[in-house]
C-alpha cells in the first residue's frame, strides 16, 4: 500500500514484544524485517537483520530458512554492486536447495543468477541461467515463476534489439499472468512492452500499454509501479514536445517515490525534470533539481549517475560561461566515467578541453 512507515513502526513493535526464546517467530521477524529495510534502501540495517536471521537458521539447522536468507542477501549485494559477494551467496544457496532437493526454491535462484548475469552484460550466461529456471518451474508447474522468468528473457532479447523475440516472450508472459489472474505481474509485462513500442517509435500503441499497467497498478494499490509507470508516460510526451504535461506526470512519479522512499526512482526523475527545465531555459531550476539528483547519487553511492549529473551541471555552466565552475563539475565526472570505462568519458573529455581553451 505504500504506507512504508506504518509498515516498519509494526515490525519493530513486533520484535521488540516477541519472546528471546520464540526463536521460529524471532527468526521469521527477522527475515521479513529484512526484506522491508531492503526496500527502504536501509542497506546496513538489513543485512543486520538478515545476518540474525542467518544464526538463528544454522543454529537450528533450518536449512530451507538459511538457503533462502542467503538468496535475500545476495540480492542486496547484487544491488549495492557488490556482483561477486552476491554471486557467492546465491551459489552458497543453491549448494544448499539442491541438496535438500527444494526445486522450486532451486528454480528461484537460477533465475536471480539469471538476473545478476543480466546486468553484468553476460547474456549469453544470463539466457542459461534462465532456461534452467524456466526448465524446472514448467517440469513442476509453477506458472508465476514460469511467467517472471519469460518476462525476463523478453527483456534480455529487447536489449539485444532482437524485438519481435521479446514480443513473443513478454505475450506469453502476459497469457499466463492473465489466465492465473497475476495483475500485478500483468501490469510488469505490459509496462514492460510499453517500453518496447515507445522504442520502436509506435508511440500510441505505446501510450495505450503504459496507460493499462497504470490503471492496474492503481486498482491495487501497487505505488513502486505506478511510479514508475508515470515516469516512463513522462518521458514519451517530454519525447512528444508536450513538456508541461511531461512535467505534470514526473511530479506525480515523485511524489510516490518520495513518500514510499524509494530512492533510486527518485532520483532518476529528478534527473529528467532537470533535463526539461535545463531545455526550456529555466536553469536556476534545472540546477536545483540536478543537485537534489548529485546529493542522493553521492548518498546511495551510484557514481555512474553522479558522474552523468556532474557532466550536465558542468554543461550548464559553460552556457552560462562560467568556465572555472565547469570543469569543477566536469574534472571529477571524467575521472569517474574513465574509471568505469564509459564510452562517455570521451565526449566530457572533448567538453573539458573546449573549455579550458576558451576560458
Amino acid at each position: 500500500m505504500g504506507e512504508v512507515d506504518q509498515a516498519l513502526n509494526y515490525y519493530q513493535q513486533t520484535l521488540n514484544l516477541c519472546p528471546t526464546e520464540d526463536e521460529e517467530e524471532l527468526v521469521s521477524i527477522y527475515h521479513h524485517f529484512g526484506m522491508l529495510k531492503a526496500n527502504t534502501r536501509e542497506i546496513d540495517q538489513a543485512i543486520a537483520l538478515y545476518n540474525q536471521s542467518l544464526e538463528l537458521y544454522e543454529r537450528t539447522d533450518n536449512l530451507q530458512g538459511k538457503a533462502a536468507t542467503l538468496q535475500q542477501l545476495g540480492i542486496i549485494y547484487a544491488k549495492k554492486g557488490e556482483v561477486d559477494e552476491a554471486i557467492a551467496l546465491y551459489n552458497q544457496s543453491l549448494s544448499i536447495k539442491e541438496r535438500i532437493g527444494d526445486v522450486q526454491g532451486k528454480a528461484a535462484t537460477l533465475h536471480c543468477l539469471g538476473v545478476i548475469y543480466a546486468n553484468k552484460g553476460d547474456v549469453d550466461e544470463a539466457i542459461a541461467f534462465y532456461n534452467q529456471s524456466l526448465s524446472i518451474k514448467e517440469r513442476i508447474g509453477d506458472v508465476q515463476g514460469k511467467a517472471a522468468t519469460l518476462n525476463n528473457l523478453g527483456i534480455i532479447y529487447a536489449n539485444k534489439g532482437e524485438v519481435e523475440e521479446a514480443i513473443a516472450l513478454f505475450n506469453k508472459s502476459l497469457e499466463i499472468k492473465e489466465r492465473i489472474g497475476y495483475v500485478q505481474g500483468k501490469a510488469a509485462t505490459l509496462h514492460q512492452m510499453g517500453i518496447i513500442y515507445a522504442s520502436k517509435g509506435e508511440v500510441e500503441q505505446a501510450i495505450k500499454l503504459y496507460n493499462q499497467s497504470l490503471e492496474i497498478n492503481k486498482r491495487i494499490g501497487y505505488v513502486q509501479g505506478k511510479a514508475a509507470t508515470l515516469h516512463c508516460l513522462a518521458g514519451i510526451y517530454a519525447n512528444k514536445g508536450e513538456l508541461e504535461q511531461a512535467i505534470k506526470l514526473y511530479n506525480q512519479s515523485l511524489e510516490i517515490t518520495q513518500r514510499i522512499g524509494y530512492v533510486k526512482g527518485k532520483v532518476a526523475t529528478l534527473h529528467r525534470l532537470a533535463s526539461i527545465y535545463a531545455n526550456k531555459g529555466e536553469v536556476d531550476k534545472a540546477i536545483a533539481l540536478f543537485n537534489q539528483s548529485l546529493e542522493i547519487n553521492e548518498r546511495i553511492g551510484n557514481v555512474q549517475g553522479k558522474a552523468m549529473t556532474l557532466w550536465l551541471l558542468g554543461h550548464l555552466a559553460e552556457q552560462q560561461g562560467e568556465y572555472t565552475k565547469a570543469i569543477s563539475y566536469l574534472q571529477p565526472a571524467l575521472e569517474i566515467l574513465q574509471r568505469l570505462k564509459s564510452p562517455d568519458a570521451e565526449s566530457v573529455s572533448a567538453s573539458l578541453d573546449r573549455i579550458i581553451r576558451n576560458s
